[in-house]
């Protein structure tokens, strides 16, 4: 599998002279990344690709299980690599002092480890 490399400039590990990715962790990442900072509608032909998690979390006052409901719909239908890898994450809120705060930790086990690989925090 091969897919365009989407890391951001900004990322400590951005390489400016890669163009594509074959690593499936890489690739995982970088579905993962386009799925959760997507919003709805911005993707032409297919208008319900995208989280829109801005909107989820604090517009529509979802819940710790709605917000996994939507999660878990978007990773079978667009990210099926992350499954398959035996991919996991987490939904955890907190109270802010502004605005609550939602943190997603996604985790994909590589070489008999799990770590965080995309950290995602809303505050």
């Amino acid at each position: 599998m091969r897919e365009i490399y989407t890391r951001d400039p900004e990322d400590r590990y951005y390489d400016p002279s890669q163009i594509e990715v074959s690593d499936p962790v890489e690739v995982c990442v970088g579905q993962l990344k386009m799925m959760l900072l997507t919003d709805k509608t911005s993707v032409l032909g297919d208008p319900r690709f995208g989280l829109s998690l801005e909107s989820l979390v604090y517009e529509l006052n979802l819940s710790e299980y709605s917000l996994r409901k939507e999660i878990d719909l978007h990773l079978t239908t667009y990210c099926r690599l992350f499954k398959d890898m035996g991919g996991s994450y987490t939904v955890k809120f907190f109270l802010g002092s502004n605005r609550d705060i939602a943190l997603i930790d996604f985790s994909i086990p590589f070489n008999g480890n799990q770590s965080p690989v995309v950290s995602l925090k809303l505050s």
